[in-house]
């Protein structure tokens, strides 16, 4: 979905910001060898939130760097297929890539709680404890033995709970069927009687067309509007108990990163971050339209019924107990996590 005049005019003063940390770098510093960075992102460009935040991304360091950085941006599947993203830029076939931890659950069980947590903080939580609870340096520790970086990149609010064929009135209405889920919550969903297949964006549509699948959680509203499912499944739950919150990342070879100068670094840090305030600002009128678009399209807004919440819960503490056990990492990061929330759970609980 395109931009509109109006959006753009009301990012300009982001832009103006980020424009404005060169004129901080000093003048030596300005004048260094720019750095060329060949970056695929593992969603279409056009693809509200995750696509679009990378385009997003590759213009305002443009931008704000005078070159000093550069990105040439490829869609999807342009030099390779989504879920290789990581393996391409850990062997330094590409440098980098836009993609999210969930991609690589199957190599790194302790990722998968940075991409997104059945139940798990919201925006706002994830982000505090990456940047002031250590969340970040225990990320990139992981990767670090990889040979690859990770920059936080995207934010995106709660999901929606997913697209079904058949209403869900009860937990023995998940059991049997073959869904689409990516992470911990495909662990949790074939705990209740599931059976799950990770698919990339791409492939979602077609196999729920054909009724491959049964059902499907993808993203939020806007971009589940954009990726056509409402066309072949009339059956859509809120609000995403599978992920309150999700974090994007782009990752870059280690050695292409120790060739950048402190100060590209930093640029690609800050305005990483100054990305993860737009993504999630830039799509709450559009997730508002978009529902309105599925009831107009015949498309039942249902919400999971307590008993299949509760069952979910009871399954997602199920799987964080085996996880944590199976996996010494996992462990680490899921009690990093916990103690963060539960310092902040009297501010949490207040502010709801």
């Amino acid at each position: 979905m395109p931009i509109s005049l109006a959006s753009k005019r009301s990012l300009r003063p982001l832009a103006l910001a980020a424009t404005g940390l060169m004129a901080l770098m000093p003048a030596a510093q300005a004048q260094e060898e720019s750095v060329q960075l060949a970056v695929q992102s593992a969603w279409p460009l056009t693809l509200p939130a995750s696509g679009r935040d990378a385009q997003h991304f590759a213009d305002a360091i443009g931008e704000a760097s005078g070159g000093a950085v550069s990105i040439d941006l490829y869609d999807a599947g342009a030099l390779v297929p989504p879920l290789e993203i990581f393996d391409a830029v850990q062997r330094g076939t590409l440098d980098a890539g836009y993609t999210s931890p969930l991609y690589v659950a199957g190599k790194f069980p302790a990722v998968q709680l940075f991409g997104g947590v059945p139940f798990g903080p919201d925006a706002v939580g994830y982000v505090g404890w990456l940047y002031n609870a250590g969340g970040l340096e225990i990320w990139r520790d992981i990767y670090a033995d990889q040979g690859v970086v990770t920059v936080p990149c995207g934010l995106m609010a709660q999901e929606a709970g997913g697209w079904y064929k058949e209403p869900i009135e009860s937990v023995e209405d998940i059991q049997g069927l073959k869904l689409r889920f990516a992470g911990l919550a495909g662990e949790v969903m074939k705990k209740m009687g599931a059976s799950v297949v990770l698919l990339s964006g791409g492939e979602i549509f077609p196999n729920l067309e054909r009724g491959v699948i049964d059902g499907t959680e993808f993203s939020m509203p806007a971009i589940d509007r954009q990726s056509g499912f409402d066309q072949v499944a009339k059956n859509y739950y809120l609000p995403g108990w599978h992920q309150p919150a999700a974090i994007n990342e782009l990752i870059i070879n280690q050695r292409k990163w120790d060739e950048m100068s402190e100060g590209q670094q930093s640029l690609i840090e800050l305005t990483c971050r100054e990305t993860m305030l737009w993504g999630l600002t830039s799509t709450y009128v559009e997730n508002a339209e978009a529902i309105d678009a599925f009831a107009e399209n015949g498309v039942e807004i249902r919400q999971f019924p307590e008993e299949v919440l509760a069952a979910f819960e009871e399954a997602t503490a199920e799987v964080m107990a085996e996880q944590s056990e199976q996996d010494e990492t996992f462990a680490e990061v899921w009690d990093s996590l916990s103690a963060y929330r539960e310092t902040a759970g009297s501010w949490e609980e207040l502010r709801q």
